[in-house]
């Protein structure tokens, strides 16, 4: 039986997993950039002229949050220097030039019978693989499992995938379902725990029929079908779906004993322990009214934006905003020279078409952002008080538990930037913290040289 979280929204969903996957042709050059997680960044292994192989380690870091990355074709590097990140600013990368043999690299054999039962040797064949989690948020998922082991007796795999346009985790589940259980199971084997739980919502009946077929018990996992409401997706919601416990302002899952897992990151497990195969492709939907038609494509990691639009057909409309992931949580590409990397489920081309902003919006305190908040917050008074800069209010309404949903922004009649606003504050508080360290130090230097 699933659960239900206060608020949120039914936006248009415009999924088309009808449409089946297609396999992008890799470009003529892949740039893959040095930091693709959440933690320290990797460094360069290889130099321009090296030759490399698919799936050959070329960036690592040994820091314990960090996840390397790997060539996603064979060919020789052409670059090791800045290049546009999709999430902004430049980014050590290199570049290799594509010569569409995909030689592969043997440095990954799959793991043995007795090693897909030991949790320790899934979770080092995780990190070597470069798996991270692939809804989005990016964290190193060895990290995020071993830190679980002890603390998490609940173990629920994200299957809600409710944000618009995506179809990524919906299409892995109807072509890879066997694979995907298997996955699930190497990551509960690796989480000690007896069971998981694997959330989907009920708008993907085919799903959960088709997993269900496959006897998802065998693997020590249990099907949790969930109401269909925007954001089920997010990690604290789906923790009340599965499990009705409540994960508090400032809180993260594992507080509560659980620990909650995307459903390309399992199939990322599988592919690195069966396969051998470490994170260099995902199914990315791309869609927008900038483009000639959808696809949702097999696409190698390192793709320049350019590059698949133009596998779309190109742009038939003025191309105005790129987002990467769905309308909702989405972050806006700079450069439609970037690349997509582990972490980017769409790749979203809109035009003034699906532009909502209006000039001098005014809010009319109609109450209807506090309705749909799911983290029971009050965006409103979060605010007003972010647009007068008080720091002592806007952190009186906790303005840095929002984790920028878009729910308000969306039920919003004015149109207020609710959402932007709420980004825009976290990054204020971080400022005023780093202030207020250096004048610390710089006070406690000035007196230790008295």
């Amino acid at each position: 039986m699933s659960h239900t979280f206060k608020g949120g929204v039914h936006p248009d969903y415009m999924k088309a997993p009808e449409i089946p996957v297609t396999v992008i042709t890799p470009p003529p050059q892949v740039v893959i950039p040095m930091i693709q997680h959440i933690g320290a960044p990797n460094k360069p292994l290889v130099k321009k002229g090296d030759y490399v192989t698919m799936g050959q380690k070329i960036g690592e870091n040994p820091a314990p949050v960090s996840a390397p990355v790997h060539a996603s074709v064979s060919g020789t590097v052409v670059a090791v220097e800045p290049r546009p990140h999709p999430l902004g600013d430049m980014v050590m990368s290199v570049v290799i030039e594509n010569d569409y043999k995909d030689t592969p690299c043997t440095d990954l054999p799959p793991l043995t019978e007795e090693q897909m039962h030991d949790s320790e040797a899934i979770l080092e064949r995780i990190r070597e693989a470069g798996v991270v989690g692939m809804g989005g948020a990016m964290f190193p998922t060895a990290f995020k499992i071993r830190g679980g082991i002890g603390k998490v007796d609940k173990l629920i795999i994200n299957g809600a995938e409710c944000e618009p346009y995506l179809n990524g985790d919906h299409l892995t589940m109807l072509n890879y379902p066997e694979q995907l259980l298997r996955g699930i199971e190497l990551v509960r084997i690796a989480s000690c725990v007896e069971k998981a739980y694997y959330g989907i919502e009920e708008n993907k009946q085919d799903a959960i029929d088709l997993l269900n077929s496959y006897h998802p018990e065998r693997f020590g996992i249990e099907i949790v079908p969930e109401k269909v409401k925007y954001p089920q997706g997010a990690e604290k919601m789906q923790v009340k779906a599965v499990t009705d416990r409540e994960v508090k302002p400032g809180g993260i899952p594992s507080g509560v004993g659980c620990n909650v897992v995307s459903t390309r990151t399992c199939y990322a497990v599988y592919q690195a322990c069966y396969e051998g195969k470490p994170v260099i492709e995902r199914i990315v939907s791309l869609a927008g009214s900038a483009l000639q038609k959808p696809v949702n494509g097999l696409t190698r990691v390192g793709t320049p934006f350019a590059y698949l639009a133009e596998q779309c057909g190109g742009f038939v409309k003025p191309l105005r905003k790129i987002v990467l992931g769905g309308p909702m949580m989405g972050i806006c590409a700079t450069s439609l020279e970037a690349p997509n990397i582990k972490g980017t489920a769409g790749v979203l081309f809109f035009t003034e078409e699906e532009d909502r902003h209006v000039d001098n919006p005014t809010c009319i305190r109609c109450g209807k952002c506090i309705q749909v908040c799911p983290m029971n917050l009050e965006p409103v008074f979060m605010y007003m008080y972010y647009s007068k800069g008080d720091y002592a209010n806007m952190e009186k309404y906790h303005i840095t538990d929002c984790f920028e949903c878009g729910s308000c922004s969306f039920n919003c009649p004015a149109h207020m930037p609710l959402t932007h606003a709420f980004k825009t504050a976290k990054l204020m508080f971080q400022a005023k913290a780093m202030k207020e360290k250096a004048a610390a130090e710089a006070n406690a230097a000035k007196e230790a040289s008295k």
